[in-house]
């Protein structure tokens, strides 16, 4: 008994170190960011500091109000990995804007757009099947009702989330005469791979599951 607890808390103790340096990433690209908005810092970016703003901020808020509520209801953290999967894709979005990917490779928006909404997608799925379980696990054996349910609601939120982007790039256009929502189908083309990424996921997700829904479950 004294070897499991040990070895629990060796694997909390990993876990929330992971943890805690993609918050230590978070919060070094927020500052980073609200320095270059207040012209503390003079590095230029190809949109506007502000956007990178409330997008690294709104993440970040989400993402630390979705782990509390886990570790209230489960008792322990929520899996470092969806930390690394969200940072990872704020990660992209920030490193078009700074190195002005946006502008010199044609194809990096569409990437960026597309493979952003695989990750949430996922994220989010894995999310809502961790507050539905026992255990947190990546295994998809649950009921097939329920797993569709997962998956609609990780597939609206993710494209509600991808609209919710848009929708902040047209007021920062607005009121700061910015032109962050590009030519006219640059929103149409945005939201269609936002789609095609969390339709991806359902996919993925399902074909995983009808391969694999026969096996047990190893705790």
């Amino acid at each position: 008994m004294k070897i499991f607890h040990s070895y629990k808390d060796k694997r909390e103790r990993e876990t929330l170190i992971v943890i805690n340096f993609a918050r230590l990433l978070f919060v070094g690209l927020i500052i980073f960011e609200i320095l270059n908005f207040l012209r503390i810092l003079q590095f230029n970016t190809q949109f506007t500091w502000l956007g990178l703003v409330i997008t690294s901020i709104f993440i970040l808020t989400l993402l630390e109000i979705t782990a509390y509520k886990y570790r209230q209801k489960k008792g322990h953290y929520l899996h470092w990995s969806i930390w690394i999967i969200v940072t990872t894709a704020l990660s992209l979005d920030a490193a078009g804007d700074f190195f002005h990917l946006y502008g010199n490779i044609s194809w990096w928006d569409q990437v960026v757009h597309y493979s952003v909404s695989v990750i949430m997608a996922f994220t989010l799925f894995a999310v809502i099947n961790a507050f539905w379980i026992d255990k947190f696990k990546y295994s998809l054996l649950l009921k097939e009702g329920r797993l569709k349910l997962a998956l609609f609601l990780a597939t609206t939120s993710t494209i509600s989330l991808g609209a919710l982007y848009e929708v902040e790039e047209y007021l920062e256009d607005v009121f700061f005469h910015t032109n962050r929502l590009g030519p006219g189908t640059d929103t149409a083309n945005d939201i269609t791979l936002n789609i095609l990424g969390a339709l991806t996921t359902v996919i993925i997700v399902y074909v995983y599951y009808l391969i694999t829904h026969k096996r047990k479950i190893i705790d």
